[in-house]
């Protein structure tokens, strides 16, 4: 999910001195032009952007452009509790949209359908599957070209909801790189949770990440959640595995997945990469993408001192 709306977002930002009205001329408006700039930053923490926007609003800034600032930034960030923060100020910017005026959002329908998809994460979060359907079936009836993102969040919903009653066996027979049988079980070896990472060597994602793994594994360490890694190569997958993880310098646990594919299965993972959080009774706390920041939120409701780490 999170790299379609990177994409969507991407190519609404790229509009954005092509469909900002333009500021008359002279320092003020330059400063103002630069202050738009930082607000549509990819970088900028959510503290940095609520003092951008009071300086954007000194400035002369128009409150529609401080809006969407604020809602392409949630959207960027994929943070539910922001975007319901400001579903009412973005219902405002529905209210009085003026097209001429717009930075990021090309059509009233495009902000409508916003609303209708904040409107579906708020639902998701409260458990109201009826809820969330309407919402993000209004939400692809505004903006159809925008759907591929709100499928994705309609396929992730669906998820949860199969992974709220999934238990997994954590017996079941693994072996590592080196050959050895385990499970994951003895893997978790009586600590709060185990977090394990699906990867293949044939996934460029996977193998980009293999740094975060690594520093996901030392910092979670102290906090009692065991980091392990389940290699999925169809082929020579010991052989490869053990390869990688000699050149990752790997210390983690580095598993290989029956052929079976038996997690695989149980968990629906039709895609790689995939984390997967589990509870020492095998309960899923969290299945999806290692950057989705709603691992973090089931990190910290094991130990709440947990904090994202920068790079994440």
């Amino acid at each position: 999910m999170k790299s379609a709306i990177f994409v969507l977002l991407f190519s609404c930002c790229c509009q954005l001195s092509l469909n900002a009205q333009a500021p008359a001329a002279g320092e003020a408006a330059a400063g103002a032009q630069a202050l738009m700039q930082k607000l549509f930053s990819q970088d900028i923490s959510e503290e940095d952007l609520q003092v951008l926007a009071k300086e954007a609003n000194k400035a002369g800034v128009p409150r529609q452009q401080i809006i969407e600032a604020k809602l392409i930034w949630g959207l960027r960030q994929q943070s539910t509790p922001f975007l319901v923060k400001i579903l009412p100020e973005v219902e405002i910017l529905a209210s009085s949209f003026d097209p001429a005026n717009a930075v990021a959002l090309p059509s009233l329908e495009t902000v409508k359908s916003f609303i209708s998809y904040i409107k579906a994460m708020k639902a998701s979060q409260a458990g109201d599957a009826v809820g969330f359907k309407q919402n993000i079936l209004e939400a692809i009836w505004l903006s159809p070209q925008q759907a591929p993102v709100f499928i994705q969040a309609m396929e992730k919903f669906r998820l949860e909801a199969k992974m709220a009653e999934l238990v997994i066996d954590l017996k079941t027979p693994l072996t590592t790189s080196g050959g050895e049988a385990t499970t994951l079980h003895d893997v978790l070896g009586g600590k709060k949770a185990l977090l394990v990472d699906f990867w293949a060597s044939w996934c460029g994602p996977c193998m980009k990440l293999m740094p975060a793994l690594k520093a996901k594994a030392g910092a979670l360490t102290s906090h009692g959640i065991v980091v392990a890694a389940i290699n999925k190569d169809d082929e020579n997958a010991e052989a490869t595995a053990e390869r990688i993880r000699q050149e990752q310098n790997a210390s983690l646990p580095w598993l290989i997945e029956p052929a079976e594919r038996p997690y695989t299965q149980a968990l629906e993972i039709a895609t790689i990469p995939r984390m997967v959080l589990l509870s020492p009774e095998g309960k899923v706390l969290f299945n999806g993408h290692p950057e989705d920041p709603a691992l973090w939120v089931a990190l910290k409701k094991i130990d709440a001192t947990i904090e994202p780490r920068p790079t994440e």
